[in-house]
C-alpha cells in the first residue's frame, strides 16, 4: 500500500494497468508518459527480459491537490500481458493502491478481458486482497476500432455486477487516457483520506 516519505513530504502511490496483451496498457503509459511535463516526472524504465517487458515511472502530479498537507506522487506499472508472465504480474501487484484495468475492445478478444480479469482477482487473493478494497476503474480501450464490440458486452464480460467505473479510451491517440488515470487517481486519494 502507500508508502510516507516524511522527510520529502509526500505519499507515494502504487497504480498498476492490468489486462490483457496488446490491450493497450503500455500505450497509455508512454502517452501519459510524454505528456507529463519533465519537472513532475521520474525517468520511465523498462525492465526486460528476453521474452517479457515491464513499463514503469513516476510523477508527480499538481492538479489532485494533497492528503493531510503532504504532495502526492504516483507510480504507475503496466503488467506483461501474457498470463504465463504471471510471476511477474503477482509481484508488480504488491503494494498496489489503486488498479486500471485495460480491457481491449476488439471482438477477438473478449475471451482475453475475461481471463485477465480472472488472473487480476487471482492474483490479489494471493495478497489476501480483494477488488472490494482496492480502487480499480476499467478502460475500454481501441474503442477507435470500426468493429470496437459494445460496451455492454464487454461489461458483461469483464465486469457483470457493474461495480466498476469505466471509461471508454483510444489510448493511441489519447482519447479518455488521462481521464482514467484522474479517476482511478482520485479514487486512490479518497481511500487514503479516510484511512489517515
Amino acid at each position: 500500500m502507500s508508502t510516507i516519505n516524511f522527510a520529502a513530504r509526500e505519499i507515494n502511490c502504487k497504480i498498476v494497468y492490468y489486462g490483457p496483451g496488446v490491450a493497450g496498457k503500455t500505450t497509455n503509459l508512454k502517452w501519459i508518459y510524454k505528456q507529463v511535463d519533465d519537472s513532475v516526472k521520474g525517468e520511465m524504465v523498462s525492465l526486460a527480459t528476453e521474452d517479457e517487458r515491464t513499463l514503469f515511472f513516476d510523477f508527480l502530479p499538481i492538479d489532485l491537490g494533497t492528503v493531510q498537507g503532504f504532495k502526492t506522487r504516483f507510480h504507475l506499472y503496466t503488467v506483461p500481458g501474457q498470463v504465463f508472465y504471471n510471476a511477474s504480474r503477482k509481484l508488480i501487484l504488491r503494494g498496489v493502491d489503486g488498479i486500471i484495468f485495460v480491457a481491449d475492445s476488439a471482438p477477438n478478444r473478449l475471451r482475453a478481458n475475461a481471463e485477465s480479469m480472472r488472473n487480476l482477482r487471482e492474483n490479489l487473493q494471493e495478497y489476501n486482497l480483494s477488488l472490494d478494497e482496492i480502487p480499480m476503474i476499467v478502460q475500454f480501450n481501441k474503442r477507435d476500432l470500426p468493429d470496437a464490440m459494445p460496451i455492454e458486452m464487454l461489461r458483461a464480460v469483464v465486469d457483470p455486477k457493474g461495480q466498476f467505473p469505466f471509461q471508454e479510451g483510444a489510448a493511441s491517440s489519447g482519447g479518455g487516457v488521462f481521464e482514467t488515470l484522474r479517476a482511478v487517481s482520485k479514487m486512490v486519494l479518497e481511500r487514503l483520506a479516510k484511512s489517515k
